[in-house]
């Protein structure tokens, strides 16, 4: 195949060659030799060449800059980082004051104008990051491709043309927005020792631009105690010199980088790995002459060009890496856990009282207040894919996902994202079969109770069907226990009060398996870990026998920490304690703040966060699409709560949730299980509209009843 083949195949593809669409065609071109010329390797890794066309990280920040005059100037920051599998991200820092723009320009409106540019922007940074990947991947140096901008430009309408106006900075703002840049990095935990690092381009950066950042940076480093261990003398002396700063420094002055200056001399040296390179591009050294010979001998071999055979090295290198688990982690990054309603602060209960985590920083995020458990596979995975990034964004090492996120989204999501991923289903299977073991006692029947989505996806059955092929599994959905959980009160000793009424419903819900002869009984929703003792006094109660019980959320969290020191990423900090930070939403953080403190006795401050501040790059059709969910949630849990507060039977309760909320698909049901549904009987119907004179909220399930009914 030759390259001119190569060329007609994937031309059409890219009409307008800027760039990102120069290097995504370098990319395409390899791919296509490597089908034809080398299919076991394409075979293998076929998959992540979608990878090398999308950026690790797309971080989009806008900075308040404060101008000499006092005036306030947005200015906006991009910074984009291809690819880290072979180490830490490295590219140079721009200032961007014009770009040309595109024809046509002039007939847009100037909103569609500045987008359009602030893309070719992004585009342009991207596309420099790819380049970046890919020649440190050729020359076989450690790190990663990054690259990152500061946009110093107006885009304004003049005399019916669309311009680009440079924005003028003096030196004493160049330093400020330099320091601002630095802050914002580490803040971030994006830069850093493990981290990315920027470069001057040396055009329209220079390195005291690079002083400036790495001032701010290291200053932010030491404060914000995000040092290792190993990194001791460093630390000593930045805490030096922050001793001995007294007031407010003047903004030119470096003290913390001209402290540091034999540190960043030596670390750069490694981080540049100007050595390597030197060592491949040399003449006379014998790593270049092979480096030489090789190319030289592939491009005769498949009859292509060298540049087309250098293209090939770096991304079979690049593709072999990424192929690799556990790549891309930070030892002083965050866990991050994520759920709905109050369930992330119930992981994150059980995660403190592990006293190796006790150094980790944790942040917990209530994501919307959906049910999840209600909602179709595919708006779960598109979910948990802006999550997961912003949980990046974050600060993120490693990300805990809920039963209904890991069963539904886990699996796709870890082939794209290099950060882990963990979620309840392993770990609660593996005690099951730990119990088993340990007890030496045959485990004939495991109970499940889940949401709708954990059981329909068929993902328990899955994992228990790894471990046993005929213990029999029989599951049930309780779409009232989250919603239960999230409105009932906790008392002084945080633990849940649990009402009559409730108590009546866990009875009403569990009832169908307590009529099968259960060994085990996982409980597959983070949420329900809250009802544990009460499930064991009511099963005990309704059948005379002990019920061993595996929370889910419980082994979630030993199974985090069993795999952060199998993979030697635990906090390198030794006696600092670690933080622990809440974010939700604007409009759920007074109820959530005010169930974070009812759970953990202490006063919580939660962080009111649009999620599209935090990914960066939230496109308009995302924030539409989570606005949609949000109205959703309200309506949803309006409904479940009406439901729970009704003066219905328990029995009626459970049965109408089902009916609305419960398994529909039941093919999941497979050798030896089952999917059990409480009978949603007419005594029912006619009870639940005997009341809705009473009740207004009755009215509206009565109709929700009767559409489910037809569909």
């Amino acid at each position: 195949m030759s390259i001119d083949y190569t060329q007609r195949q994937i031309g059409k593809n890219y009409p307008e060659l800027n760039p990102l669409g120069k290097i995504h065609r370098r990319i395409d071109k390899v791919k296509l030799i490597i089908q034809k010329k080398d299919r076991d390797f394409y075979n293998k890794h076929c998959h992540l060449f979608k990878q090398l066309k999308e950026p690790r990280q797309r971080f989009i920040d806008t900075i308040n800059l404060v101008l000499d005059n006092g005036a306030v100037k947005p200015i906006k920051f991009i910074l984009v980082q291809h690819n880290l599998a072979l180490g830490p991200g490295k590219g140079a820092l721009k200032f961007i004051k014009d770009v040309p723009l595109p024809k046509g320009i002039d007939k847009m409106s100037l909103q569609e104008a500045r987008n359009r540019v602030e893309k070719l922007i992004l585009e342009e940074v991207e596309a420099s990051a790819t380049a970046m990947s890919l020649r440190h991947a050729l020359y076989n140096v450690k790190l990663g491709g990054a690259s990152n901008a500061i946009v110093l430009m107006d885009i304004k309408e003049i005399k019916g043309k669309i311009k680009t106006i440079p924005i003028p900075l003096t030196r004493n703002e160049t330093a400020r927005l330099s320091r601002e840049i630095g802050n914002r990095l580490v803040k971030y935990r994006i830069m850093g020792p493990d981290g990315f690092w920027p470069e001057p381009d040396d055009v329209t950066t220079d390195e005291q631009i690079i002083n400036w950042v790495e001032d701010e940076a290291l200053k932010t480093l030491l404060l914000k105690h995000l040092l290792a261990p190993r990194d001791k003398d460093l630390l000593d002396t930045l805490s030096i010199v922050h001793g001995r700063i007294e007031g407010e420094r003047k903004i030119l002055e470096t003290p913390y980088h001209d402290a540091a200056l034999i540190w960043l001399k030596e670390w750069r040296a490694i981080r540049r790995g100007e050595t390597a390179m030197n060592e491949l591009v040399s003449k006379t050294s014998k790593v270049g002459k092979h480096y030489r010979k090789q190319i030289l001998r592939t491009a005769l071999k498949h009859w292509i060009k060298p540049s087309v055979v250098r293209d090939m090295i770096a991304v079979k290198r690049l593709l072999s890496v990424t192929h690799l688990p556990f790549r891309d982690y930070r030892p002083n990054g965050q866990i991050v856990v994520m759920d709905t309603g109050i369930a992330p602060v119930i992981l994150q209960e059980h995660l403190s009282k592990l006293k190796k985590l006790s150094c980790e920083d944790i942040v917990v995020v209530s994501v919307l207040s959906k049910r999840l458990g209600g909602t179709i596979p595919k708006r779960i995975e598109q979910l948990c894919r802006i999550y997961v990034e912003a949980a990046y964004n974050l600060g993120a090492k490693i990300v805990l996902f809920c039963n209904t996120m890991d069963a539904n989204a886990r699996a796709t999501l870890e082939k794209e994202f290099s950060i882990p991923i963990l979620g309840p289903i392993v770990p609660a299977v593996e005690a099951v079969f730990r119990f088993e073991n340990a007890k030496g006692v045959v485990i004939k029947n495991i109970g499940l109770v889940a949401t709708k989505a954990t059981i329909e996806s068929g993902a328990y059955i899955k994992e228990i069907r790894s471990h046993n092929k005929e213990a029999g599994i029989f599951s049930v959905a309780a779409p009232l226990f989250a919603t239960m959980v999230d409105i009932s009160e906790f008392d002084k000793m945080r633990s849940q009060v649990v009402s009559q009424r409730n108590l009546s419903i866990i009875e009403a819900n569990l009832r169908p398996l307590m009529e099968k002869n259960i060994d085990v009984l996982i409980l597959g929703c983070t949420h329900y870990g809250v009802f544990k003792q009460a499930i064991r006094e009511i099963w005990k109660s309704c059948t005379g026998k002990e019920i061993h019980i595996v929370d889910s959320s419980r082994e979630l969290s030993h199974y985090t920490l069993a795999f952060l020191r199998q993979n030697k990423i635990l906090s390198l900090r030794i006696e600092q304690k670690g933080k622990v930070s809440y974010i939700s939403s604007e409009e759920d953080a007074p109820g959530f703040a005010r169930k974070v403190s009812e759970i953990t006795g202490c006063a919580a401050d939660v962080v009111p966060i649009d999620i599209g501040e935090v990914v960066g790059r939230l496109s308009e059709e995302d924030r539409l699409f989570q606005k949609t969910v949000a109205e959703e949630s309200r309506e949803d849990i309006n409904l479940r709560a009406g439901i729970i507060d009704s003066n219905l039977s328990a029995g009626a309760k459970v049965a109408i949730a089902d009916k609305l909320y419960g398994v529909k698909d039941k093919s999941v049901s497979r050798f030896n299980c089952e999917i059990l549904s409480p009978e949603l009987k007419d005594e029912h119907i006619q009870e639940i509209a005997g009341l809705t004179t009473q009740n207004k909220e009755l009215l509206k399930i009565l109709s929700h009843i009767k559409d489910a009914t037809s569909q």
